[in-house]
């Protein structure tokens, strides 16, 4: 078949807790795909949370597109988007071929192929799979030997063979960031919930890693794969220099695990006098990092960073495999305070078998310690993680494989948390007094208007705090958005019919 055109649409609505950045995997897979074969394929990236989310309005860009195939990138609590989005590709155009990848893609490609929607899902990293999956179907032959993806093949859900990952990270191009409308992002709330200076760009200087916490995916590996000092430098002085990019957001799973790598990309940012801002939204190793990066990263113009802390109960640390130094990671969080870099942090709140007295330790170890800001989670379970086969054996009165999943259940705000189902205590109502417990203190309160920097993002961040600590907010804000999208729908439907 002939294959001209590719969609490729990085789902998700836009939420009031949930803040977002540029689709890193559709981008790279650009840039991948123009490599190979310049000039062959026509492109159009859509982000679902950038633009207008409705499906009238997507219908209408498809329609005017008219792609051979369509992919979408998804996590799972966008799940019941990405099928509404395939299923009217699908109604559009029955023999558009539709590909899933994402994280929802690793862990629940049967659930997405049985949607009838999804021909393909490509599993892990999509840089090498994707592109042999284009080939094998514009050669009209069976897929059956692409590495790395999952079909239905008479009602049978087919898996191939697990395709390695790629070890040689300088060889993937760089994002197609000139796809990419960064004026835009610089409107809305940044993964980091507030930025420094705009525009912003995410940026990933390593995949995978090594450590084997329960409640983790393995989409990236086990084995830390390194770009190259030179290669991450090119690829930020590219950014500052041709498309104007103030500040980064480095999204490594741990960015400081190789701690002189770490500092010599640091040093070269200063030697080379590149005037960038630098925040770290995803969780660093805490007891990996030393004083020295903290200085140095200082010195490059990082002013935040996210430690991963999740629980102050070392029989939980030990239960999920974290095994994190609590004590290191406290001072590790001073010294950040005290080098001038705002200190946040990442806690999550009820692991199978936690006791409320476990969960209010670990409250008091972010209400004790220097954070500045910090956000509480409900631990999310999910089916092919380990945390899956604890949560089975601690409730054995579960049945876990007749268990009716709700795909808005694996956002890390659900009021209908697995821990309150397996337990009948009622997690987000600890999870909004742990939130006002930290925010409403005046310390923090004063640290915060001192701390962050003074711009419309401060105002932002701000307001999630308000609706993190105030529920009766976030109803009244829901209600109006469903009021303002009913509104539209019915509008974009009378022009329809004229």
């Amino acid at each position: 078949m002939k294959i001209e055109k590719i969609m490729l649409i990085k789902t998700g609505k836009r939420y009031g807790r949930i803040a977002f950045g540029q689709a890193m995997g559709i981008l790279y897979l650009v840039s991948t795909l123009r490599t190979r074969y310049p000039g062959k394929y026509q492109f159009q990236i859509f982000r679902q949370a950038l633009y207008e989310d409705s499906i009238n309005y997507l219908r209408k860009r498809f329609q005017k597109f008219d792609p051979e195939m369509v992919g979408f990138s998804t996590v799972t609590m966008e799940a019941k988007q990405m099928e509404q989005i395939a299923r009217m590709v699908k109604k559009e155009k029955p023999n558009c071929i539709t590909v899933l990848g994402g994280p929802h893609a690793s862990f629940f490609y049967k659930q997405a192929l049985e949607t009838g929607v999804i021909d393909y899902v490509v599993i892990g990293e999509g840089e090498e799979t994707f592109p042999e999956l284009l080939e094998t179907l514009e050669r009209d032959e069976p897929v059956d030997k692409v590495k790395g993806i999952a079909f239905i093949r008479d009602g049978e859900v087919i898996l191939t063979e697990p395709r390695p990952f790629i070890k040689d990270l300088d060889s993937i191009p760089f994002p197609a960031w000139d796809l990419v409308e960064f004026k835009k992002y610089a409107r809305e709330p940044s993964m980091n919930g507030y930025s420094h200076s705009r525009p912003w760009s995410m940026l990933i200087t390593t995949r995978g890693c090594p450590f084997k916490c329960a409640y983790c995916h393995n989409i990236f590996g086990k084995k830390v794969r390194k770009r190259s000092v030179e290669n991450v430098i090119e690829e930020i002085e590219l950014l500052v220099n041709r498309y104007g990019i103030k500040e980064l957001h480095i999204i490594d799973d741990i960015f400081n695990m190789d701690l002189p790598r770490a500092k010599q990309i640091c040093d070269e940012i200063v030697n080379r006098r590149i005037k960038v801002k630098i925040a770290f939204p995803n969780g660093l190793r805490a007891d990996m990092m030393d004083r020295e990066l903290i200085q140095k990263l200082k010195k490059a113009g990082c002013y935040s960073m996210t430690y991963a802390i999740e629980t102050a109960s070392p029989r939980i640390q030990k239960l999920i495999h974290k095994n994190l130094n609590l004590e290191k990671a406290k001072q590790v969080i001073e010294w950040t305070y005290q080098e001038g870099i705002i200190p946040q942090a990442f806690i999550m709140l009820g692991f199978p078998t936690e006791t409320t007295e476990e969960i209010e330790a670990t409250i008091r170890y972010a209400l004790n310690s220097k954070l500045i800001r910090c956000w509480f989670f409900t631990v999310v379970i999910y089916p092919g993680a380990e945390l899956y086969k604890i949560a089975q054996e601690s409730y054995p009165e579960v049945e876990f494989s007749n268990y009716n999943y709700d795909w808005f259940d694996f956002w890390y705000w659900s009021k209908n948390s697995f821990y309150t189902q397996f337990t009948g205590i009622n997690l987000s109502k600890i999870q909004r007094r742990a939130y006002r417990r930290f925010y409403l203190r005046p310390r923090a309160i004063l640290r915060i208007i001192w701390w962050f920097p003074k711009n419309i993002t401060f105002l932002w961040a701000i307001w999630w705090g308000i609706r993190a600590t105030l529920p009766g907010i976030e109803k009244l804000e829901d209600f109006w958005v469903a009021l303002k999208n009913r509104f539209k729908t019915r509008l974009e439907n009378r022009l329809e019919l004229k």
